[in-house]
């Protein structure tokens, strides 16, 4: 029984008309299928290719931003008394027209006749530096767009913390800016810049 059944299948094959040209049109549709295939794999190379190398260049970029160098408050204020040794060109324009990016510090006495003069670079950073008026002593109060010193509080200190060339000086941070006093005398002189503060109860 088996074998006639099979002998039929054998017969309806051998009786099906192949479609004329089914050969060529398979091999054809084999040929564009190859390449697409081809043109994919070799797309998600390359894709792969420029997100590793953009992800590279990112690094690279991040990497080669220059970080701006901590420096330490005895540097700073070392800076502070080695230009104001070096003195003022001229006379800088008075305290009322200061800049409102670098106030006057309110823990600093407002003296009469202060002037302030623009700093294009002071520490890698610009700001102003304020020429205090007359208190028995010349001084200067640096302001200064700089945020990367280290060993400073949030208040100028009651004795200098920094004593070079017949100068004293200190540095604080205020409101994102660096400050720096430098009063030409002892510890007492560099007292009188300081406004009073209340004290604690």
């Amino acid at each position: 029984m088996r074998d006639a059944v099979d002998a039929c299948l054998t017969k309806a094959f051998r009786d099906v008309a192949v479609p004329e040209g089914l050969a060529e049109r398979l091999l054809a549709g084999l040929a564009v299928a190859q390449p697409r295939s081809h043109r994919s794999r070799r797309w998600l190379l390359v894709a792969g290719g420029l997100l590793t190398a953009a992800a590279t260049i990112v690094f690279a970029v991040w990497l080669g931003i220059p970080k701006a160098p901590c420096v330490s408050e005895e540097f700073a204020c070392e800076t502070a008394i080695q230009s104001f040794e070096n003195g003022f060109e001229q006379r800088g324009r008075l305290l009322a027209n200061a800049p409102a990016a670098f106030p006057f510090s309110p823990q600093v006495l407002p003296i009469r006749g202060t002037r302030w003069q623009n700093l294009n670079d002071f520490l890698g950073h610009p700001g102003v530096v304020y020429e205090l008026g007359p208190a028995g002593a010349r001084a200067a109060l640096y302001v200064v767009a700089c945020k990367n010193v280290t060993g400073v509080g949030t208040a100028p200190a009651a004795q200098p913390t920094f004593t070079t060339a017949g100068c004293c000086a200190s540095a604080w941070q205020e409101d994102g800016l660096l400050y720096v006093l430098v009063v030409e005398g002892d510890r007492s002189m560099y007292g009188r810049y300081l406004m009073r503060r209340s004290p604690v109860a």
